[in-house]
């Protein structure tokens, strides 16, 4: 057994009864007791401590713990008293142990076994999913090298195979414009003829080739002379045959009213949508935060104010290295979706307070237009303003470089200085016509060989960089509403030599706000993890990321890992603590 259980026993007076000899009294060998046992709930792929508080004890032997057995049913291997549920479920744990004198003791107890509530898996990236009927066999349905792919055989007619999506129609589409147009790029290694149905009315018949193929098709998502909400299309492949189908993009172009404007901001409010940049150097501790020698002389601080109407940036000490002038600032995470092709004009009001005095050629700040959180100016600056103060009026033309999320990033000059923004507005501005793109996201990797398949990946490294190295996966973004405290990671993992990896979740885009970050060591035998996301966070996309490329890890060669079965589960309230 793991553990032994240093109990005190109590002590058991020999009574000597009247008329009775020491040396004719036969002892009593009294059977043992199993004490401490209860019942457990817990989640799947979590690990149980069956002797967390159990103990066996015996008048003659003592504590027994060690020799206590501890079985399950259904079958579960137990070690050391440690259990694994893989499986949902209820469970029977049985308790035996033998004392000196053969007497046993036995005691019961039950595992309810919980799932957890699945958020996001990998393997049906953007909603994707395929039915087979009749005689129809599915045999690939997910990502697979970098592509979604469809696999299926034994379809006799086109609605044997189904490749399903359910779309929600932009609020900019005009019903009285005419209908929306769809295109699927796919390529196909057989030849027939699909069918096309959305929200159950036949809408086109299409012939594909081998090869490449863009299928095109109309459908006017109106009921009651009013935009739906929502359009399922249904591709009906059955007649192909037996076919191996890769899906690429997909695109919808809707008419627009062109000139109107959409206000996007609505009422914005800055709580919870700001994040501080202050930098400090990496690695100091609190106390050694608060020694301006250390911090390069840098204090500020970031709220928001006016029941959430107000950001607010304050530097009540800037840097005191010219290099460092730019690292204190604040981030606003609009949340506000940037198309290509569209126009925005984004307002809002800015005043800048001198705390200390302004010189002369140091007062200046800036405020930037991005696409994502963190990059360089050529990869996410859209506009700049330079020392705005009072409104300010700015359009953006978004190109496909710059389509994102609408971040506005706020840097403080040399100067102490508090910075109040406010009164923000993005109006959307259309054109003629509208467009939707459904790109399918995949793992992406560096420094080695990645094949994904069904939601997990292998990844192949011939040599490890030196140094600490980027060698790493990363996964698609993905977007848990509420907090990055909301939710569970949870994969399969082996290696065919040890790895050490460290598992990380940071904001897509970039590395701050990290709210996932831990070391492990893979082995060849598959193993369950599970990381809890404690740290909160905004209501943003994140990703997750596998990076190989420690200095641990330079002695080996030619190395494959292989991760399965990644989970974005929420939290359960009562069990997740």
């Amino acid at each position: 057994m793991k553990k032994t259980k240093f109990l005190a026993i109590p002590v058991l007076a020999a009574i000597m009864l009247g008329g009775c000899s020491a040396a004719s009294a036969e002892p009593v060998n009294k059977a043992p007791a199993v004490v401490g046992v209860k019942d457990i709930q817990c989640m799947v792929n979590s690990t149980v401590d069956f002797l967390d508080g159990v103990a066996a004890l015996d008048n003659e032997d003592g504590d027994i713990t060690p020799g206590l057995e501890i079985t399950v049913s259904p079958e579960v291997t137990v070690e050391n008293g440690y259990a694994t549920f893989t499986q949902v479920g209820s469970y029977t744990v049985s308790y035996t142990v033998r004392d000196s004198g053969g007497r046993t003791a036995q005691k019961k107890a039950y595992v309810d076994v919980m799932d957890r509530e699945t958020y996001k898996t990998f393997a049906l990236p953007e909603g994707f999913s395929a039915q087979a009927y009749g005689k129809a066999e599915i045999t690939v349905c997910g990502m697979e090298n970098g592509a979604f792919g469809l696999s299926a055989q034994g379809g006799e007619i086109a609605e044997d195979v189904v490749l399903s999506r359910t779309y929600t129609v932009s609020d900019t589409y005009n019903a009285e414009g005419g209908p929306c147009t769809f295109r699927y790029n796919i390529e196909s290694d057989a030849a027939g003829k699909v069918k096309v149905i959305a929200n159950g009315d036949d809408c086109a018949e299409i012939n594909v080739t081998e090869g490449h193929n863009v299928l095109t098709f109309m459908y006017a998502p109106v009921h009651g002379g009013k935009a739906d909400g929502e359009v399922t299309v249904d591709v009906c492949l059955g007649n192909l045959g037996t076919m191996n189908l890769t899906v690429g993009n997909v695109e919808i172009e809707y008419p627009q009213q062109a000139g109107r404007e959409i206000e996007r901001a609505g009422e914005f409010k800055f709580g919870g949508k700001i994040e501080a940049r202050i930098d400090t150097k990496a690695g100091l501790s609190d106390e050694e935060k608060a020694d301006p020698a250390l911090t390069n002389g840098l204090v500020g601080n970031t709220w928001a104010a006016d029941g959430g109407n107000e950001a607010h940036l304050e530097i009540t000490s800037p840097s005191t290295k010219p290099e460092t002038v730019w690292a204190g600032g604040m981030f606003i995470n609009t949340g506000i979706a940037l198309k290509s092709g569209v126009t925005y004009r984004v307002s809002l009001d800015c005043h800048c307070d001198a705390l200390d005095g302004r010189e002369p050629g140091n007062d200046r700040f800036e405020i930037h237009y991005q696409n994502k959180q963190w990059g360089s100016d050529d990869e996410v600056m859209i506009d700049k303003l330079f020392n705005p103060e009072g409104p300010q009026t700015t359009e953006l033309k978004i190109t496909d470089k710059f389509a994102g999320s609408l971040w506005i990033y706020v840097m403080s000059g040399m100067q102490a200085n508090e910075i109040t923004i406010k009164d923000l507005s993005v109006v959307e501005i259309l054109a003629p016509a509208g467009k939707d793109s459904y790109s399918i996201e995949d793992f992406t990797c560096n420094g080695g060989k990645l094949e994904t398949k069904d939601g997990g990946f292998k990844f192949q490294v011939a040599e490890f960089k030196e140094n600490g190295g980027d060698t790493a996966v990363e996964s698609p973004s993905f977007n848990v509403a509420g907090s990055g405290g909301n939710y569970v990671l949870t994969f399969k993992a082996k290696a065919s030599k040890p790895v050490d990896v460290v598992v990380a979740i940071p904001v897509a885009g970039g590395w701050d706000p990290t709210i996932l970050w831990q070391q492990i060591k893979l082995g060849e035998e598959e193993t369950i993890y599970t990381f809890m996301c404690n740290k909160n966070d905004g209501d943003r996309l994140h990703k997750i990321a596998w990076q190989f490329g420690s200095a641990l890890n330079t002695q080996y060669t030619d190395v494959t890992i292989e991760i399965s079965d990644i989970k974005i589960c929420l939290k359960n309230s009562q069990l997740d603590s």
